[in-house]
């Protein structure tokens, strides 16, 4: 069955009243948005699975920051790896739903780790930004009807996301990169393909650098509400359309496009990749864990053709090699760290990067210290072990 049927990208001669065989799924059935208290990540109320102007109940629903930040639910899974005799990974989700403590799982599979504490304990969902992040009385937020923030650098971006915040059991931060990595898998394993921006749409990509500079009304969170939790795009009244506005999926609106955004628990230097979904050590690579490669001689920028193999983490999709394209192999675009540098990584392409443009679309050449008017980061929100 050809899954990518089931977005406004493929339908474009259809309203908004389609759904998705997967509505139903244990897991990717349950990916959705709610409104959460801006202060302890909270949840307040359910939004409408196909329209966000309103509640579940179908009263209408305040997006723009009174009611709290506008967050997606993405539950807990467990994930099996096969390695196959092509030398390429097998991924599959189970449709149990992990326990506390990971005991109900089948045979062969594990939680994925972005779904666990320091202590192994199961985290039952964690909350991902609906909108690219906006700076609002000091704090970074997920709201409606606003340009995302930029020039600032990764530290004042996370400062500003754990602001007033991280005081009880959930924890405030920009997107993390296992987050990202559990996000991305959900979305090819759901569409069964690599190339996202034709299943799902291309985002704000194709502007030129001086009509998204000056057109931030263009590039304002919120274009996609009407589509609830479902995937796509929605025809702006103006007649911008793909490629000019705002993708969603299940409930995330532009994952790709607009502006770049700050990933947190992942940096790059000349003697490998330095990860980590520890909050402590955000920014600090010396007490990441590493996967130490020689990446002394640059790895040519270009389309992702491979990931790294890593034992025992193969679920960690970092790009190896490049000599793809926009259609074959992973479709999205490597800018590659710049030797004798301490690199971060961001996520996703801009207005202008076109089909470039994706969920594994990064850009790892940049220093903690870089700001600029496409750099932007979003929040994220998930429960951590007590103190």
């Amino acid at each position: 069955m050809d899954y990518t049927q089931n977005t406004k990208a493929n339908l474009p001669h259809i309203n908004q009243l389609y759904s998705s065989i997967w509505d139903n799924h244990p897991i990717i059935g349950q990916i959705g948005g709610w409104v959460c208290d801006k202060d302890t990540g909270a949840l307040k109320y359910k939004l409408h699975k196909t329209d966000w102007t309103k509640k579940t109940d179908g009263t209408p629903a305040v997006l723009t920051g009174e009611d709290g930040d506008v967050m997606v639910k993405v539950p807990a899974y467990y994930l099996k790896i096969t390695m196959e005799s092509y030398g390429q990974p097998r991924y599959e989700i189970d449709d149990t739903i992990p326990d506390r403590h990971a005991t109900n799982g089948r045979p062969g599979f594990f939680v994925h780790p972005a779904f666990l504490t320091k202590s192994g304990k199961v985290k039952p969902y964690i909350l991902v930004a609906a909108y690219k992040g906006h700076i609002l009385n000091n704090q970074l937020r997920s709201i409606s009807g606003v340009v995302p923030t930029v020039n600032q650098n990764i530290g004042s971006f996370t400062d500003k996301a754990r602001q007033g915040r991280n005081t009880g059991a959930n924890k405030h931060d920009i997107t993390r990169f296992y987050e990202r990595l559990a996000c991305n898998l959900l979305m090819y394993i759901e569409f069964g393909d690599l190339d996202m921006q034709t299943a799902i749409g291309k985002g704000i990509s194709e502007f030129s650098w001086d009509e998204g500079s000056a057109g931030t009304t263009l590039r304002v969170t919120g274009q996609s509400n009407s589509l609830g939790d479902r995937s796509g795009y929605v025809v702006a009244e103006d007649g911008r359309t793909n490629g000019k506005v705002s993708i969603r999926w299940r409930g995330i609106e532009d994952y790709w496009g607009n502006v770049w955004e700050f990933v947190n628990g992942f940096m790059i230097s000349d003697t490998g990749y330095h990860y980590t979904n520890d909050v402590t050590k955000f920014l600090n690579m010396g007490a990441m864990e590493t996967y130490a490669k020689d990446l002394s001689a640059k790895v040519p920028n270009g389309y992702i053709k491979d990931m790294e193999k890593i034992p025992g983490k193969e679920w960690m999709m970092i790009p190896k090699t490049t000599g793809g394209s926009a259609s074959t192999y992973w479709c999205d675009y490597f800018w590659s760290h710049d030797p004798t540098e301490q690199n971060i990584a961001l996520a996703g392409g801009r207005w202008y990067d076109g089909a470039l443009c994706g969920p594994a679309c990064w850009t790892c050449n940049n220093v903690a210290s870089d700001t600029a008017s496409d750099l932007g980061a979003r929040l994220s929100c998930s429960e951590e072990d007590a103190a």
